[in-house]
């Protein structure tokens, strides 16, 4: 099947939600590094609303489905350990 395809079925779910886009901008970073697709979600952009309000201006970190639980382990070990699954990976080392 053409990961085209496979993306279409696919639906975008909430990994987690923070007030602050610094820490959203880091956790994306951490999961695209680690070839997991993430997308920032928000209602109110933080340059206009600088501020939350009972979640008004949150940002939803959002993955598809099919990765959810490759997100939640590269978070866990790099809240663990300080570094992404891509950067303890021996092949990755090997080809550069």
């Amino acid at each position: 099947m053409p990961e085209e395809a496979h993306l279409d079925r696919d639906k975008l779910v909430e990994l987690m939600m923070t007030q602050s886009e610094e820490e959203a901008n880091i956790v994306k970073g951490i999961l695209e590094g680690s070839g997991i697709r993430c997308v920032l979600v928000t209602h109110v952009p933080h340059n206009v609303y600088p501020f939350t309000v009972d979640g008004l201006a949150a940002i939803r970190i959002k993955v598809l489905d099919s990765q959810m639980e490759a997100a939640q382990t590269v978070l866990r070990d790099y809240q663990t350990t300080g570094e992404s699954l891509k950067d303890n990976d021996p092949e990755e080392s090997n080809r550069q």
